[in-house]
């Protein structure tokens, strides 16, 4: 038998993504009951809001900005962002 609380690990829900994903930018907690696909969207975004205020911070420094520490974290985080219906711009990878 399945754990329950593993179940939902079986349903990828692309709407509890986008929601998840949306609720960093108001600066909203995990809450306990998110659905996976939820906590997945709320991770990528704040992984992304997280890259995008180091690097504007560095470039206000007057330095050159080095990617590669933060190049795969941001590649699958805009990747899945993308794939779950968020649209690319300035602040997303």
């Amino acid at each position: 038998m399945i754990h329950p609380g593993l179940e939902a690990l079986k349903t990828w829900k692309p709407i509890e993504y986008v929601a998840g994903y949306r609720r960093v930018w108001l600066r909203s907690l995990i809450p306990q009951n998110a659905h996976h696909s939820w906590e997945c969207g709320w991770e990528d975004a704040d992984t992304e809001a997280l890259e995008l205020a180091r690097h504007d911070s560095v470039l206000a420094e007057g330095r050159e900005d080095d990617y590669t520490n933060t190049c795969g974290l941001l590649f699958d985080a805009g990747g899945d962002a993308r794939l779950n219906g968020i649209s690319f711009d300035k602040a997303r990878t």
